[in-house]
């Protein structure tokens, strides 16, 4: 079973659920979870995890949120000054290393998944808050170099980028290059680019 670490210690019913349901999705998707054989894995009956749960699309929504808000933790936590290059780099290794030891949890958050089951509206705020932190350190990108990019619109680049590239290690086509060294190129590209670009315009209507 691919293992699901949690960025906190767990210490509610409801959390060992999440966690040990989040192995279960890695192991067969959302059609082929089923809640008794997650009941097993628990060691309860199979009524427990509806207790905490709905069914197994709010378990879901829960296992995403929380890896959104533990990758929104790690790049908070890389947030700071220093030069255009350490910036980067800081940005790179957290983004990277957070993929890279949680592989399986990293490939659920980005799952297809109903739309409007319980809990999704905390998976839409994790999200956001991953989102912020791109902007965040979009923002110390201008700062530190001649950049005319928005730094929200940087940051929205910077995290599809860096995404795109986790992912195609992650499935194996980026097998000879080290992710780190990777998303940082990826990260300096990009800003390098925006460092030479022109001002967005502004479009609207006309006097």
């Amino acid at each position: 079973m691919p293992s699901i670490v949690a960025c906190a210690k767990t210490t509610t019913p409801r959390d060992r659920v999440r966690d040990v349901a989040a192995g279960l999705f890695a192991d067969r998707g959302l059609d082929g979870f089923k809640m008794r054989d997650l009941a097993q894995r628990l060691g309860v009956s199979v009524m427990t995890p509806y207790r905490y749960f709905e069914n197994k699309e709010a378990i879901l929504a829960c296992v995403r949120a929380h890896g959104f808000a533990c990758l929104a933790d790690a790049l908070d936590q890389v947030l700071g000054g220093g030069s255009l290059e350490e910036r980067v780099a800081g940005l790179a290794t957290a983004y990277g290393a957070f993929a890279t030891a949680e592989p399986a949890r990293y490939r659920l958050m980005f799952a297809l998944a109903p739309a409007q089951v319980p809990g999704v509206a905390e998976v839409r705020r994790q999200e956001r808050r991953v989102e912020d932190a791109f902007a965040a350190h979009a923002a110390g990108f201008v700062a530190a170099g001649p950049s005319c990019a928005d730094p929200g619109a940087l940051g929205r680049l910077l995290w599809s980028t860096l995404h795109g590239v986790a992912v195609l290690h992650l499935g194996g086509q980026l097998p000879q290059v080290d992710l780190t060294d990777a998303l940082c190129q990826a990260a300096r590209a990009l800003a390098i680019a925006c460092a030479g670009t022109a001002p967005a315009v502004t479009t609207g209507t006309a006097a």
